[in-house]
């Protein structure tokens, strides 16, 4: 629900496009840095209490959109909720543990599934909203809800069963006294990851400096520069969602099936289709719609995709023990990507044109499907 009219709100709180891609580089430096924290918790305390304790804390977060009287709360709430998202190692972690290597696309995607089929009225419910109580206030309604059903989701996760063998497990007194033990496990890191995962690490790089970079601005240039109204984005964003369910337990299937290598190239490919529809799309035309809900429907499931397969890559990659750090890094690697290219987006909307960011975005998508290509390949035995 939160999702559907957030650039919107914001925008309405006084946020610009230039603000915007501030506000959701920002967020994404904020996430990428607590990952090493949570990577490194993760591997040497455990999964599970970091995840829960952590749910908590977003889902009280979103108290401060719900009141928010100008964008700069909506900044201070974005912090405070990136920083809180330090679980997400462990949370990965947790994921790539309980699944069988040869079922882990299909595993991964029929999760998102559940999960996605529950949302799919959201869109719909936060279009009535807004249609009701206006912007604002249907805003405000929504962000208490989240903050409700994130309380929930917290309590639901103190049922996860902990993954992290307890001999592996180390409890914080014995950890602090390691003064260099934090360093060594990063170190170690970066070294495996320079010698088994280069040619991921810079496809991160290139397809999250793409992705992200025009993810913030999606309904703010449909509804401001195309001319959508603000019901008419919350159809299309509902309609977007039934596509991106369709194909996502098929493209889990053709994971497993096909191979990651081949999937995220595949991926690249809808992600670029999605970006030049969107950015080519006539404004305030009878076509508008469509061209709007081709774009973010592939870019919705190529979202998908990319998370899913990634993920199943990473995981038959990388050995139990060292996942949550593993993780932890590229996620710094690619947030710090996705940062400059949010900045970048923002900038160019105003100064040079509305369209311009998504153009970019197609050039870099490029370049990472050459990383694919040739630098990318499938281990022969997958990790468990």
């Amino acid at each position: 629900m939160a999702n559907t009219y957030y650039q919107v709100y914001a925008a309405e709180l006084g946020a610009t496009a230039a603000i915007l891609g501030m506000i959701s580089a920002i967020s994404t430096i904020v996430i990428s840095l607590s990952r090493i924290p949570g990577g490194y918790i993760a591997d040497r305390y455990g999964r599970k209490k970091i995840v829960v304790t952590m749910t908590f804390v977003i889902a009280l977060t979103y108290l401060i959109y719900a009141f928010a009287p100008s964008w700069e709360w909506i900044l201070v709430g974005a912090v405070i909720a990136n920083f809180s998202l330090i679980y997400q190692p462990a949370l990965l972690a947790i994921r790539a543990d309980s699944v069988p290597p040869e079922k882990r696309g299909v595993s991964f995607a029929f999760m998102g599934f559940l999960s996605n089929l529950v949302c799919l009225p959201a869109p719909l419910i936060a279009a009535y909203l807004v249609a009701t109580y206006g912007l604002i206030e249907g805003m405000r309604i929504v962000y208490l809800t989240v903050t409700i059903l994130g309380i929930t989701a917290a309590v639901i996760r103190m049922f996860l069963k902990e993954t992290l063998a307890k001999e592996r497990r180390e409890s914080y007194e014995t950890v602090r006294k390691i003064g260099s033990d934090f360093k060594r496990e990063y170190v170690n890191a970066l070294k495996f990851i320079f010698k088994k995962l280069p040619g991921l690490a810079i496809f991160y790089m290139l397809f999250n400096f793409a992705f992200m970079g025009i993810l913030p601005f999606l309904a703010y240039y449909a509804i401001y520069f195309l001319g959508l109204s603000n019901e008419t984005w919350g159809y299309i964003y509902f309609l977007s969602q039934i596509v991106y369910l369709l194909v996502l337990l098929p493209v889990g299937f053709f994971i497993d099936k096909i191979g990651r290598r081949k999937m995220l190239m595949t991926i690249v490919g809808l992600t670029v289709f999605g970006a030049l529809v969107y950015g080519l799309a006539p404004r305030a035309s009878g076509d508008t719609v469509l061209y709007v809900f081709a774009g973010l429907s592939m870019i919705m499931v190529s979202n998908v995709a990319f998370f899913t397969s990634a993920s199943a890559l990473e995981a038959d990659i990388v050995p139990r023990e060292k996942r949550g750090r593993t993780s932890a890094v590229l996620g710094l690697v690619s947030s710090f990507s996705a940062a400059a290219g949010q900045s970048l987006a923002g900038v160019v909307y105003e100064d040079v044109s509305p369209r311009f960011p998504f153009f970019v975005a197609v050039a870099v998508l490029l370049a990472a499907f050459a990383i694919v290509l040739f630098l990318i390949r499938e281990p022969e035995k997958k990790e468990l």
